[in-house]
């Protein structure tokens, strides 16, 4: 299971960004699901994750290479283990967490790992 924002373990740099001038380089650019955003991250190799807020924005994140798929809805999540393990999803799937009391649960919905809240600077709330 991958963790992101424990002390302990090996993190990459997420950071939530609102606007296409704001993708870098030196970072997981995190944002919610936006075709102009993800043509530019692609056109430039830049590693991407998308706040998913709906079951479209599953597939096409995936297909469109998007690193991670990071959800706030359990049941959505649920979802995408799901679909990933039998389309065979390159991208991995995390569920946003508060704290680590519970990494069972992650275990349970089947994703990929967890992504503490306040590790994603500049985060902002799901709409």
């Amino acid at each position: 299971m991958l963790i992101f924002g424990y002390p302990l373990a090996k993190n990459l740099n997420f950071n939530f960004i609102e606007k296409i001038e704001n993708l870098q380089n030196d970072q997981i650019s995190c944002f919610f699901y936006d075709e102009k955003i993800i043509q530019k991250a692609k056109n430039e190799n830049l590693d991407f994750a998308i706040f998913i807020q709906n079951k479209n924005e599953i597939f096409l994140s995936n297909a469109f290479e998007a690193k991670f798929l990071i959800f706030k809805d359990e049941k959505l999540a649920k979802f995408a283990s799901e679909v990933a393990e039998f389309y065979l999803f390159d991208s991995k799937i995390l569920m946003m967490v508060e704290n680590f009391d519970d990494l069972e649960k992650a275990y349970d919905l089947r994703v990929d790992g967890v992504i503490l809240k306040d590790f994603i600077k500049n985060y902002k709330v799901f709409k």
